[in-house]
C-alpha cells in the first residue's frame, strides 16, 4: 500500500480527520541506554542503581559490571552482531546483560519463561542464537527445546559457574564505538498466524522513549530521591523499560521476581518506594492487601500502569486507599515502548469517559486512524491505529512480507482498533487483530486455535476474550466437534497445556458449538464473541 495519494494534513483534527500530532521532539541531552551507568558513575558513583534482594549495584559498580558482561559474551563468541537468548525470572543481572549487549554491539533475545518447550524451541531456532543464559529451574525446559546443544550459562548457579560470579571475575572490556541504530534486542510477539514474530529493535529506538518521557511534561513532579519498584516481567518491553526509566535519571530501582500484591506491598513499605509500574489487576490486588493489613504506603507518589484502562470505580478506590497519582501508557513492542500517555491530571474520576482513553501522542509521535484503504477517517470514527515516530522496529526477523505489510512509508500499522476524539485523545475499540489482553499478557487467538485444532475431537474452534473481573479478559474457546466425537473441557485444557503457556490456555471452554461462518467458510470470531457477551447480559 502507498500513501502517496492520501493526504495527511498537519492539522488533521482541526480538519475533522483523525490525525493527532504530539509536540516536536527535542533530542538535546539524549543519552543512549549503554551510557546510563557511566553517566551517573561520573557524578554519583556511590548512589545505588539496582537492588535485587540482597544484591545491589552502585552506579560505579554497574558501569564496571556491564563492561564485564561484554567480556563474558566475547568469551562465548558473542560480539558485534552476535545473538544470545535469556530465559529467566526477574533479577538484577538481566539488566547488566542488557546494557552489556548494547555495549558489545550484540543482540539479546529475551524469552518468555512461561513458554512451553515447543514455543521455546521456535524462538531459539528462529532467533539464530549461539548461547543461552537461563535460570536453573528452566534447564529441563532447555533440554527439551534445544536441539542444537547450545552452550549455556546458568544464571543463578552457585559458585564460580554462576552468572554473578562470572561477571565478578571477568575483566571489564574497553569501550568501543557502536552504531546506535544497529539491532540490540529481538523481542517475540505472539503471531496472528500461529507463529511469533521477532521484533528487531535498535538501542536508539529503545532509548529515545526514556528521553521523550523526560521531555513530555508528564514526569515534571519527579524528584532526585525517586525509588522505583519493578515487578513486571523483564522480558517484556514494559518491564525492561521501567527499570531504564530509573537508570536514565540516576534513580534507584528495586527489581522483584514475586509479583504478588503482598510482596509488592512489603517492598513498598520496606524500601520507601515512590513509584511503581503495574497492571490494573495488581492495583486491585494491592488495595485489597492494604485493606487486609490496615496500612498505607506514605512514600508512594505515583503508580504507572498499562495493558488495560483504569476502571473509574477502581480509580476512586485507588486514590482513596493508595493516595497517589496515576499515569497510563499505551504502546507496543513494535514501537519499542509508548506512543501515548494519559497523564496524572487526566485521571479524574468525575470524568469517567476520559478514563477510557489511553491518552495523547507523545513528543515526536503521530497517531492516525485509517480505513482499510489507508485513508484517514473522520474523528470519532473507529478504524485501525497507525503510528509514526522515532522508535519503530527495524524489521520482523526473517519475515520480509510481514515487515512490508506493517511498515508503510514511515508508519506502523498497529492492527489495534481505535478512534481519536476532537481533543486528540485516543480510545481503543475492538482490536483489528483480535488480540486478547489477559492479566497484562497478550494472547493471539490464532496461536491458541492452531493448537486446539490438533485435538482429535475438535473440528474447528474460535478463541476470543470475554470480560473477566480479575484478568481484564479471560481466554475463551468455543469448540465445534467432529461428528460422533465428545470431549470434556478438562481434557481440552490438559491437551492445550502440552503446547501453550499457562496464560494462553482458555479459562472457559464451550463444547459443541455450531460456529458461525462467512460465505467463504471463515469462522466469524467477532460474531461468536458478541453472542457470548449478550448471553452474559
Amino acid at each position: 500500500m502507498s500513501l502517496s495519494d492520501i493526504a495527511t494534513p498537519s492539522g488533521g483534527l482541526a480538519d475533522g480527520l483523525a490525525y493527532a500530532q504530539g509536540p516536536a521532539l527535542d533530542e538535546s541531552g539524549f543519552i543512549l541506554p549503554s551510557e546510563y551507568p557511566n553517566s551517573f558513575a561520573a557524578s554519583t558513583p556511590d548512589k545505588t542503581a539496582i537492588v535485587f534482594g540482597p544484591h545491589s549495584w552502585t552506579y560505579a559498580q554497574l558501569d564496571r559490571g556491564c563492561n564485564a558482561a561484554v567480556t563474558l559474551l566475547a568469551d562465548y563468541g558473542v560480539g558485534p552482531g552476535g545473538r544470545f537468548a535469556y530465559i529467566g525470572k526477574n533479577n538484577d543481572l538481566f539488566f547488566l546483560m542488557l546494557i552489556g549487549t548494547m555495549r558489545a554491539g550484540a543482540v539479546m533475545v529475551p524469552v518468555n519463561w512461561r513458554n512451553t518447550a515447543p514455543e521455546t524451541r521456535y524462538v531459539l531456532e528462529d532467533g539464530a542464537v549461539s548461547l543461552v543464559l537461563c535460570d536453573a529451574e528452566f534447564l529441563p525446559l532447555i533440554e527439551q527445546a534445544d536441539r542444537a546443544g547450545l552452550p549455556r550459562i546458568v544464571v543463578d548457579a552457585e559458585g564460580a559457574d554462576g552468572l554473578r560470579a562470572r561477571i565478578d571475575a571477568a575483566a571489564p572490556a574497553p569501550r568501543q564505538p557502536l552504531d546506535p541504530h544497529a539491532p540490540c534486542l529481538q523481542l517475540y510477539t505472539s503471531g496472528t498466524t500461529g507463529r511469533p514474530k521477532g521484533v528487531v529493535t535498535s538501542q536508539y529506538a529503545f532509548g529515545i522513549h526514556r528521553h521523550i518521557e523526560n521531555r513530555s511534561g508528564y514526569f515534571a513532579d519527579w524528584g532526585d530521591d525517586e525509588i522505583l519498584l519493578s515487578p513486571l516481567p523483564s522480558f517484556h518491553i514494559g518491564g525492561m523499560s521501567w527499570v531504564c526509566t530509573a537508570l536514565v535519571r540516576g534513580a534507584t530501582v528495586h527489581v522483584i521476581a514475586d509479583t504478588s500484591p503482598a510482596t509488592i506491598l512489603d517492598n513498598c513499605l520496606a524500601h520507601g518506594i515512590t513509584r511503581t509500574f503495574i497492571v490494573p489487576t495488581l492495583v486491585r490486588g494491592l488495595i485489597g492487601e492494604m485493606d487486609a493489613r490496615g496500612v498505607r504506603v506514605p512514600t508512594l507518589r505515583g503508580i504507572h500502569y498499562g495493558a488495560a484502562s483504569m476502571d473509574p470505580a477502581l480509580l476512586e478506590r485507588s486514590v482513596d486507599r493508595i493516595g497517589c497519582r496515576f499515569l497510563q501508557y499505551y504502546g507496543m513492542t513494535e514501537i519499542s515502548g509508548t506512543m501515548s500517555i494519559l497523564g496524572p491530571d487526566q485521571h479524574d474520576a468525575s470524568k469517567p469517559a476520559l478514563l477510557r482513553s489511553v491518552g495523547r501522542p507523545l513528543p515526536g509521535f503521530a497517531i492516525a486512524i485509517r480505513g482499510p484503504d489507508g485513508a484517514l477517517l473522520p474523528i470519532d470514527t473507529p478504524g485501525e491505529i497507525w503510528v509514526k515516530g522515532p522508535s519503530l522496529l527495524i524489521a520482523y526477523w526473517n519475515k520480509p512480507e510481514a515487515t512490508a505489510e506493517a511498515l508503510i512509508e514511515g508508519w506502523y500499522r498497529s492492527g489495534d482498533g481505535g478512534r481519536l476524539d476532537r481533543n486528540g485523545f485516543l480510545f481503543l475499540t475492538d482490536r483489528i487483530k483480535d488480540m486478547i489482553v489477559s492479566g497484562g499478557e497478550n494472547v493471539y487467538p490464532a496461536e491458541v486455535e492452531a493448537v486446539l485444532r490438533d485435538h482429535p475431537a475438535i473440528l474447528d474452534c474460535a478463541v476470543f476474550g470475554l470480560p473477566h473481573p480479575k484478568w481484564g479478559e479471560g481466554v475463551t474457546a468455543a469448540l465445534e466437534l467432529r461428528p460422533g466425537h465428545a470431549v470434556e473441557a478438562d481434557d481440552v485444557i490438559a491437551f492445550a497445556r502440552l503446547s501453550l503457556a499457562a496464560y494462553k490456555i482458555p479459562r472457559r471452554i464451550e463444547v459443541g458449538v455450531q460456529l458461525p461462518r462467512t460465505a467463504s467458510g471463515k469462522v466469524q470470531r467477532a460474531a461468536i464473541r458478541k453472542y457470548f457477551i449478550e448471553q452474559a447480559d
